[in-house]
């Protein structure tokens, strides 16, 4: 009887110790940097590029261990050209952690022969794990927790409204529906609900949208850029997080932390917790870390098949989609 109590006493001991236990998930968002190429003969001496700021943030990036990846939250570089798209791509290569685009307005133009499919092809060179077929993807950094990446992006009329189809709608409820046991953070470069009033800047029907994400209880969090403004809007039980212009004068990123409790035996876990915090490059010494050659590899004969069929061990957590 006592040795059936004691065991008893250490099952719940057990139990307790992994609900006070909460998680957490770090990465960083960087959004809008407009990077552009430069001539030599124009930057004056000593003035830094933006191609410089994103260096020193890599580094800064790179020493934070409780990080676990970059998302880019779209119009990292400012025009639809496939050097300037080969000189972020060599930049961001620097992280020592995985790394993920989604498309924004100013990146992929289809009469200026860059589209979504040279955007995308350029990138899995650079990410052999990333076996998506399209610019719709999903991560999984845990057993609790998926990334959808949700593309709103016209490549055939040049526009700042965002505007998601019918069919990648249509892909995301399906994409709902699977991880419905999961909780759920939605990736993309324009926001649903506007952080501040820019009138050319909304998505268009934003209500189809709306009801997409209504009709499942599994999103927690929706994480844009595109407005230049940082802010956060708590709403029916999501929290729509838009990003600062890496541009901009104090070249901020943001660091987002999940917090969370695993789930355990006989309960349900409990709410998350989303915080942010907000680095800025601008108002620090920044030193040119290295050089970077950016030499064009967008001339490369694509072919699937190059691609790695699984994904490699250090970005395990990548999903192969639709």
């Amino acid at each position: 009887m006592k040795k059936a109590f004691l065991l008893f006493v250490i099952f719940i001991n057990l139990l307790v110790c992994s609900v006070v236990q909460a998680k957490t998930l770090q990465f960083v968002q960087i959004s809008d940097m407009h990077l552009s190429l430069i001539p030599e003969n124009e930057i004056k001496e000593g003035e830094l590029t933006k191609g410089d700021y994103l260096l020193k943030a890599i580094k800064e990036i790179n020493e934070n261990k409780e990080i676990k990846f970059v998302i880019f939250s779209g119009d990292s570089i400012g025009k639809p050209d496939k050097k300037t798209m080969s000189k972020f791509l060599k930049i961001a290569d620097k992280l020592n952690k995985p790394y993920y685009l989604v498309i924004g307005e100013n990146e992929v133009l289809r009469r200026k022969n860059f589209d979504k499919k040279d955007f995308m092809r350029m990138y899995k060179l650079h990410n052999l794990s990333l076996i998506t077929k399209g610019t719709n993807y999903v991560i999984k950094p845990n057993k609790e927790l998926v990334f959808i990446f949700v593309d709103g992006t016209n490549e055939t009329m040049p526009t700042t409204s965002g505007y998601f189809k019918s069919q990648t709608l249509n892909w995301l409820d399906k994409k709902l529906s699977q991880y419905k046991d999961k909780k759920v953070v939605l990736v993309q470069h324009y926001p649903i609900i506007e952080p501040s009033g820019k009138f050319t800047h909304k998505t268009i029907e934003p209500e189809k949208y709306f009801n997409t994400i209504n009709a499942h209880d599994n999103v927690i969090a929706i994480v844009s850029g595109h407005f230049h403004s940082n802010n956060s809007i708590y709403k029916k039980g999501i929290y729509h997080l838009s990003a600062p212009a890496f541009k901009d004068e104090n070249r901020e990123y943001k660091i987002i932390k999940i917090e969370y409790n695993p789930k355990y035996l006989f309960a349900n876990p409990s709410e998350f917790e989303i915080t942010q915090e907000i680095k800025a490059m601008k108002k620090q010494e920044v030193e040119i870390q290295e050089e970077v050659e950016y030499d064009i590899i967008s001339d490369v004969e694509y072919n699937q098949s190059e691609f790695i069929e699984e994904p490699i061990e250090e970005n395990n957590f990548l999903e192969e989609v639709e």
